[in-house]
C-alpha cells in the first residue's frame, strides 16, 4: 500500500500514529524482527491490524492472555510462533482499606503518570473493584511501580505483582440504541444519545470533556464516523456502530451503543 493512499483512509489527526506504524512495517519486513508495542487503545489496533495485513506480517494482540481494552502487540514475519512472555505484560493488584476509601480510575492513573513521569501508553487497563484495583503494565516497570507507589488520593496502598491469570474484569453495561439526528456532528450526536440540549453538549466540547477515539476533540462540527468511540465525561461513553440510513423525513437514523463501565 502505497504510503499516500494509505493517508485517504485514515484522519489527518492520525498521520503521526500512522507514520510510526509505517516505520514498524517497514523494520519487520527488512530485518525479520519482532516489534512489541506499548499499550494501544481499539482504535490504534485497528490501523495497525490495516497496515500489517496490507504488508502481511503477522499481528498478535494481548487480548490473547486476557481480554482488555488497551493492550499490546507484536508485529511479526511470517515464521514467528507465538510466545506470550514476548508481550512483556505484567499485572499488578492494589490493596486499599476499602472501609475508609474509595479509589477511583482518574486518581490511580494519575497517581502512576505522576510519580513516573511515565506516558500513558506505558499503562494498560486499570479496573477498580470495592477493595482492591488491578492495573496492566510493560513488565520492566514493575519494580518501579512497587517502589514509588505507596500512596494514592492520601490513602496508603499496597501493590504486588500478580499472576495474569487472576485478572478480574469489570462487568461491561451496554445498551444498544438507536437515535435520530440531522447529521453525525459531534455536538448533535452528544445531544441526541444523552437528550441534552446543543448548547450545553457543546459546552461540554469546549471544556475539554469530550474524546473521540481516546484523543480530546475541541471540535463541534467534528464529523463521526461508524467504530468512533466517544467519551464525555460525567456522562459515559458510546460508540457509533452502523449509520442505518435516512428516514423519510431526511434524518440519519444511527445505531449506538451506550457502554457504562470505564477503563
Amino acid at each position: 500500500m502505497e504510503q499516500t493512499s494509505i493517508y485517504q483512509h485514515f484522519r489527518a489527526s492520525e498521520r503521526n500514529f500512522i507514520e510510526k506504524v509505517s516505520d514498524w512495517v517497514v523494520r519487520v519486513s527488512e530485518t525479520y524482527t519482532l516489534v512489541v508495542t506499548d499499550f494501544l487503545n481499539p482504535r490504534q489496533i485497528f490501523i495497525l491490524t490495516t497496515l500489517a495485513n496490507a504488508a502481511e506480517l503477522q499481528l498478535f494482540t494481548s487480548s490473547a492472555v486476557a481480554e482488555t481494552e488497551y493492550v499490546k502487540a507484536i508485529l511479526a514475519p511470517s515464521y514467528y510462533e507465538l510466545d506470550v512472555a514476548d508481550f512483556e505484560l505484567a499485572l499488578l493488584q492494589i490493596d486499599f482499606a476499602s472501609q475508609f476509601v474509595t479509589l477511583k480510575h482518574s486518581q490511580i492513573l494519575g497517581t502512576f503518570l505522576g510519580e513516573t513521569g511515565l506516558e500513558r501508553a506505558k499503562i494498560g487497563d486499570i479496573v477498580v473493584h470495592d477493595s482492591f484495583a488491578q492495573v496492566f503494565v510493560e513488565a520492566k516497570l514493575v519494580p518501579l511501580f512497587i517502589e514509588r507507589i505507596t500512596k494514592i488520593a492520601r490513602s496508603g496502598v499496597k501493590i504486588r505483582e500478580i499472576d495474569l491469570a487472576q485478572f478480574v474484569p469489570s462487568a461491561e453495561l451496554s445498551l444498544m440504541k438507536q437515535i435520530t439526528v440531522s447529521s453525525l456532528r459531534l455536538d448533535k450526536a452528544i445531544a441526541g444519545i444523552f437528550n441534552i440540549s446543543r448548547n450545553l453538549a457543546q459546552n461540554l466540547i469546549q471544556s475539554s470533556k469530550v474524546k473521540v477515539n481516546y484523543v480530546e476533540n475541541l471540535r463541534n462540527d467534528f464529523e463521526l464516523d461508524e467504530n468512533d468511540l466517544i467519551s464525555v465525561r460525567g456522562f459515559g461513553r458510546f460508540k457509533i456502530v452502523q449509520n442505518l440510513g435516512l428516514t423519510k423525513k431526511e434524518k440519519l437514523r444511527v445505531e449506538v451503543k451506550l457502554i457504562t463501565s470505564k477503563i
